[in-house]
């Protein structure tokens, strides 16, 4: 009874999905055909329109128009499934995943599935029905008594209801599959493809070579020069205000924005008299985190993870970090990071940050670095949970491959995290003029926090790994019970096909043919045996 009433109010929740969406469409299409002056149906028969008239203007019109309807048709369809919960009837229904930010191709994608798909049911509904299908005439025509019209809209918006939900429910598998449309796009603006360390092969040690995908295209400078009491910050600094602030007097912190330039690497490395390996080091993305303590300065690789906000997949950036007497030079991969508080602190008077030196910067940095993995874990977390939930009430193929998205996504982090932990300790153990023994006592902080980190993510390891042991046991379970079920019906008409058989032979004497009745008689028995099996069957636990 309590699955046939959540069926009911599933139902329900799709009618007012397709209501809506059918009354805020409408009201584009109506505004855009009394605007371009065309007859518009707002499905894709306006697009084939176009293709038929395109040489007029009137068919680039069309074409133009069902491009903007697909990317109005997604809109509101984000709109209703992030809103969804204000409009529906049954609030026994679970939470959707509603979807984050859509690039245009995705929208574009699931806005001409949505619009053929409405094209398809008119044409469906059509075939069956050729009264009015207009929302005022439909309400006209319910107040007049004819409802007829009316039932065959609560269908249809049922129906429209289901594919909104089905498709837009579906726009994150969907942005992976444009994902590599923007790539491409991005590929041909840059001009050139990600390196690997294949690349690599034959290169004398040293040599400054970018490997990893380029993801800007120029690089830029971010610069910081302060004291106790000054401060000054250069948001769009030049490669040689940042070279000049090393060195100089107060702390500076100089932070380059794109690994790719071989010269711009080189620069920084010459200034402030770093390695060859090491300048290679900092534009080869596919390293390890590690600390590397030298006499004058202090060199450190870090990730940083984050999710997509495009894709929702997990993202790998790496920042490195040269510490050096007064000054912390910073090279990350893309303009976004975790460091917005430690810029806010620095334009504080009298905070910590002011008053301390360079080592405690890098430890501000080092720490926002770690500690955004606990952020990434949660949201793992998060996802951990609902994913718990989906499993034992109703799995789908589709839970199988998040299982296994997740685990990629833990093994990934597990690479991170795992030297960083013994480099982090390493960092706060070696002794150098560099880090001062106060520095140190919050590097020991930011060691247990790696540990901390550490043990959170081997315990959603074994959760996800719980959860595919699961999966396959619930899956077994169905298709036991499955089994069961066709077992038992089988079982039943045996018996029931062997009477059948019997009196179904070609024989010309059976006595029972003749009998008056007996033809009730063997259904009679029949069902008796079906009833006695079925008791049976009971009794035994089997159904």
């Amino acid at each position: 009874m309590a699955a046939r009433a959540s069926r009911l109010g599933v139902v329900a929740n799709r009618a007012a999905v397709g209501f809506v969406f059918a009354a805020a469409y409408q009201s584009v299409v109506g505004a855009a055909t009394s605007l371009m002056s065309l007859p518009l149906a707002g499905d894709i028969s306006d697009l084939l329109a176009g293709i038929e008239r395109i040489d007029s203007g009137q068919g680039q019109l069309l074409v133009t128009w069902w491009v903007a309807s697909t990317l109005i048709i997604t809109a509101i369809a984000v709109a209703l499934l992030r809103f969804k919960k204000y409009i529906s009837p049954y609030r026994g229904e679970p939470d959707l995943d509603a979807p984050g930010r859509v690039t245009v191709q995705a929208a574009v994608a699931v806005g001409a599935v949505i619009s053929a798909l409405f094209f398809l049911l008119d044409s469906a509904v059509g075939l069956f029905y050729a009264g009015e299908q207009d929302v005022q005439a439909v309400y006209q025509a319910a107040l007049a008594g004819d409802f007829e019209p009316l039932a065959v809209s609560a269908l249809f918006s049922v129906a429209a209801g289901f594919i909104i939900v089905g498709v837009g429910s579906r726009m994150g598998r969907v942005k992976e599959m444009t994902a590599g449309l923007s790539g491409i796009a991005a590929g041909l603006r840059r001009g050139r493809a990600g390196t690997t360390v294949a690349d690599t092969v034959g290169m004398r040690p040293g040599e400054l070579f970018h490997v990893g995908r380029r993801k800007v295209d120029e690089v830029t400078f971010e610069l910081f020069r302060y004291g106790e009491r000054s401060y000054e910050r250069l948001a769009q600094a030049s490669a040689q205000d940042c070279l000049s602030a090393i060195g100089s007097e107060g702390t500076a912190w100089a932070n380059v924005t794109g690994i790719h330039d071989a010269r711009i690497v080189s620069m920084f490395g010459e200034r402030a008299g770093l390695h060859r390996l090491v300048q290679a080091d900092i534009m080869n993305t596919d390293l390890r985190p590690r600390v590397e303590v030298s006499d004058g300065y202090i060199f450190v690789i870090l990730k940083m993870p984050h999710f997509d906000a495009g894709s929702g997949s997990l993202a790998v950036e790496q920042v490195s970090l040269v510490l050096g007497q007064g000054y912390v030079v910073s090279f990350q991969e893309v303009p976004e990071d975790v460091f917005g508080r430690i810029r806010d602190r620095l334009a504080e008077d009298g905070s910590e940050v002011r008053r301390m030196g360079s080592d405690y910067l890098t430890y501000l940095l080092v720490d926002a670095l770690v500690d955004n993995y606990f952020a990434v874990l949660e949201r793992i977390g998060e996802r951990t949970e609902r994913l718990e939930e989906e499993l034992m009430d109703s799995p789908t193929p589709s839970t199988l491959e998040t299982i296994y998205s997740l685990k990629r996504q833990l093994i990934t982090l597990r690479r991170m995290i795992w030297p960083l932990r013994e480099e982090i300790g390493a960092f706060e153990r070696t002794p150098s003029p560099l880090v001062s023994q106060e520095t140190r006592a919050y590097l020991r902080d930011v060691y247990n926090h790696t540990v901390q980190v550490m043990d959170t993510l081997e315990s959603l390891r074994d959760m996800v790994g719980g959860m595919l042991d699961t999966y396959l046991s619930s899956v077994s379970n169905k298709m036991n019970e499955v089994m069961k079920t066709l077992t038992v019906i089988a079982s039943i008409f045996i018996p029931i096909t062997f009477i059948a058989g019997i009196y179904g032979t070609n024989f010309a004497y059976i006595p029972e043919l003749g009998w008056r009745g007996g033809y009730f008689a063997m259904l009679a028995v029949m069902g008796g045996l079906a009833g006695v099996m079925l008791a049976w069957f009971r009794r035994r636990r089997w159904i």
